[in-house]
């Protein structure tokens, strides 16, 4: 069997990282290059992969994930980005980069997580993963207050500048609270490039979405403690129902129930996974890599 190149970091390189991006586009439709001009593609993001010649053909990402859990610090690893190219499969390239993940990360960290598509169900537990629960706070609504939530456009560099210090700045709004402000930025980006919004009487933005009478409140960012239930009033009496993206800072006015998501479970490997399950966590859906 062929050997191919092993590598990892190599972001500096535009070759390179020009070469993964393009296996990420095939693979899952999405881009790196405008997050990795914009600074925000920082050393919490690393790519490990095989190459041939100068190809990336296989990769394996770890996202090292910072959270605060009631007032706790805990430190996660995130695999993500888990691709080989169609013309490379069936040569074990995903396994060999996850056994040197899990080698070096392994006793370094509170625990290492992914969220798996249906189709490697089976895949993961090879590794020692086990299906994890998670959970999704949501309550019904009879909002009667005026709207006051407004767009916050995002696309000159001073945007993204203002609302990066302002991300890195906000106090904590959740209680498993992540601290990578880089995977928030790659959110504001791409996908939610639109979904940033501006509550000007709370001063606090919100990146969220609405569909049919839902809100889908996926995070609170203000430099002072600001009431959630404001946060949501301020989004009108459309808003019939709220759907966080977090676990909220008091979980008790909220219907906790098991998060399903289609085409995703989440797996996990390592020690401390029980006070996740205790206190009916989830990852906050802007931490997904």
């Amino acid at each position: 069997m062929k050997q191919y190149t092993f590598i990892s970091d190599y972001k500096e390189n535009k070759e390179l990282r020009t070469s993964f991006e393009a296996l990420a586009k095939r693979t899952f439709g999405i881009d790196f290059e405008e997050w990795y001009q914009r600074g925000y593609w920082g050393d919490a993001f690393r790519p490990y992969s095989f190459m041939d010649g100068s190809s990336i053909i296989s990769n394996v990402s770890v996202n090292k994930m910072p959270f605060t859990l009631c007032g706790q610090r805990k430190f996660f690893i995130q695999l993500g980005t888990v691709m080989t190219d169609v013309d490379y499969r069936g040569q074990g390239l995903n396994r060999q980069l996850i056994e040197i993940i899990l080698k070096e990360y392994k006793s370094t960290c509170d625990g290492i997580y992914l969220l798996a598509n249906d189709r490697v169900l089976d895949y993961y537990p090879k590794f020692g993963f086990q299906k994890a629960v998670e959970y999704q706070y949501s309550k019904e609504l009879k909002n009667t207050g005026s709207r006051e939530a407004m767009i916050y456009p995002l696309g000159k560099k001073e945007d993204y500048e203002k609302i990066e210090i302002i991300i890195k700045k906000a106090v904590k709004s959740s209680l498993f609270e992540m601290e990578n402000s880089g995977l928030i930025l790659f959110y504001l980006t791409y996908f939610m490039k639109n979904s940033l919004y501006y509550i000007r009487s709370l001063n606090t933005y919100a990146i969220a979405e609405e569909r049919e009478g839902i809100l889908f409140l996926h995070q609170v960012i203000s430099e002072e403690e600001v009431e959630l239930d404001k946060v949501i009033k301020a989004f009108g009496a459309g808003i019939k129902k709220v759907v966080l993206g977090f676990v909220p800072q008091n979980p008790g006015s909220f219907e906790k129930s098991i998060l399903k998501e289609e085409d995703t479970t989440l797996f996990v490997l390592g020690e401390g996974w029980e006070e996740f399950k205790q206190k009916g966590l989830r990852f906050p859906i802007l931490s997904h890599a």
